[in-house]
């Protein structure tokens, strides 16, 4: 079935190009010259019924068109019978018609396979055989002409959406590769579906955790009426049914494409095409292509998302084991993560390098756990030896943290989170660009925090007081552009009431 549904349509695109060939018609025009008066014709099937070949000629011969029944249905006859013969014969056959016209037909092959005929009648007499056979070469040259663009064409339709695939197979691994969280990645993946389709409407769809329901998590539309984000019960609709059933769903104005991993996980389904065509089977096959790359980069967003929650998890642990092990160690507030975050935005930090910052500062003491209880409990003024100990911390901080590789990232700033900007401080003398930017930002974060944060061994200072003593240590002991960021951070309103509730509502 599907081989006679493609001979029908190479042969109806065929003869919808051999109408619309200027070759064809300047051959038709130089020949007609030749012939005098010449009637052309198209038969657009290899083997017409009589009922085709009288519609044909009817409409196209002159003196068939009035009165007369009976030689019209003669005419009709013999050319009928010319048509089957020349069929069979394969080659260009002449016949007089009862009219008395001439003409002759061409039959129309592609290798073996017949396509139809092209006739003339004419009513020139003296057509010598050399006039035929230039016609009929020419008209052989023509129509293989009009095959090569068709092949042509049809290998372009093949090769295009493989082309495209491969295209969005690279596309999609720069996706991967450019981010890790969910809330850019299959926004990216949604526009790049209708940039490759050219629809109009893109909505991405995952399965919750009961199997039951897909849960919208994206819809780009491109449409004046916008549609909304609706929950799809799996089993419902095009979208359900292609995560019920595991493929395709495809109709004229959809196309859902389910996300398979070692299940279902979801369902990419884009609606009406921008140039109202309907989807094809080749929009399908780019559409699964892209779906196997989409379905690698959300799970690998995923993973990275449960990995995150994990470390930040052992992060906490961390630092709760920090702040009940000493009375000079504590979980540092929300409010100075927050401010540690936003400093982080005004020096063009990228939202790993944030998140780097913001671990770091639960972690910059780390390294006290190891310290002996001795030391880090002593409430007397510590020893010049007992300091060189605490000195230390930072390096047993990046130690104990070495081994966690997602952690590898903020390692630099956790040895040298105690490093002055003028090189005079700790452990490797490091200054100004020297001292990786995450590690200045802590110092003056962290610094900050001890100053206006209240103790139970010291009072807190004021914000006025230790924003002056900020500015004081600037270029000596702080990178001047970070206290410059902490001074517009701090002006914020938002920041004043965190701090201004946390420093009265007691230290955790």
């Amino acid at each position: 079935m599907e081989d006679i549904k493609t001979d029908k349509e190479y042969q109806k695109e065929l003869f919808d190009r051999l109408k619309k060939s200027i070759s064809l018609r300047k051959e038709e025009e130089c020949f007609g010259v030749c012939l005098n008066s010449a009637i052309w014709w198209l038969v657009e099937q290899p083997y017409p019924k009589l009922s085709d070949m009288m519609k044909i000629i009817s409409g196209t011969c002159p003196f068939l068109k009035g009165p007369g029944s009976v030689k019209k249905s003669g005419c009709v006859k013999l050319l009928w019978d010319i048509v089957k013969k020349c069929g069979r014969a394969r080659t260009l056959i002449r016949f007089d018609c009862v009219e008395g016209l001439h003409g002759f037909v061409y039959p129309i092959f592609q290798g073996d396979k017949l396509y139809g005929y092209l006739g003339t009648c004419y009513t020139k007499k003296d057509v010598s055989p050399q006039v035929i056979d230039i016609f009929g070469a020419f008209t052989d040259a023509i129509v293989r002409e009009v095959q090569k663009e068709l092949e042509l064409s049809k290998l372009y339709e093949t090769i295009r959406p493989r082309a495209i695939a491969l295209s969005t197979v690279h596309t999609v691994h720069r996706l991967i590769g450019s981010t890790l969280d969910m809330n850019e990645l299959l926004p990216r993946v949604a526009r790049l579906s209708l940039q490759i389709i050219r629809a109009n409407r893109c909505s991405i769809k995952l399965v919750d955790s009961t199997k039951k329901l897909l849960l919208p998590k994206v819809t780009i539309d491109l449409r004046e009426k916008k549609s909304k984000l609706k929950k799809v019960r799996i089993g419902n609709w095009s979208p359900g049914k292609a995560v019920k059933f595991g493929r395709p769903i495809r109709d004229k104005d959809h196309l859902a494409t389910p996300l398979i991993d070692e299940d279902v996980i979801g369902v990419i389904t884009l609606y009406d095409k921008v140039d109202k065509n309907p989807f094809t089977s080749f929009d399908q096959e780019i559409m699964a292509t892209l779906s196997e790359q989409a379905v690698i980069a959300i799970k690998n967003a995923q993973l990275y998302k449960e990995q995150e929650k994990l470390t930040e998890g052992i992060i906490k642990s961390f630092a709760t084991i920090g702040s009940t092990r000493a009375k000079g160690v504590y979980l540092p507030r929300a409010s100075f993560l927050r401010i540690a975050t936003l400093i982080g935005q005004k020096m063009k930090m990228s939202d790993r390098e944030l998140k780097g910052i913001e671990y770091a500062i639960l972690l910059h003491d780390a390294g006290q756990l190891v310290m002996p209880d001795n030391v880090l409990k002593k409430p007397a003024k510590l020893t010049g030896r007992e300091y060189d100990l605490v000195k230390e911390h930072p390096v047993m901080g990046a130690e104990i943290l070495k081994p966690m590789k997602s952690l590898k990232g903020i390692i630099p700033i956790i040895l040298h989170h105690h490093e002055n900007y003028d090189g005079s401080g700790y452990p490797k003398g490091l200054k100004k660009d020297q001292i990786p930017l995450g590690a200045r930002i802590v110092a003056v974060v962290s610094a900050f925090e001890a100053m206006i944060a209240r103790r139970p061994y010291r009072t807190a200072r004021s914000m006025n007081v230790a924003l002056a003593e900020m500015k004081t240590n600037s270029g000596t002991q702080f990178d001047p552009k970070v206290v410059q960021a902490l001074l517009e951070v701090v002006s914020r309103q938002d920041i004043k009431t965190m701090l201004e509730k946390e420093r009265y509502g007691g230290h955790r």
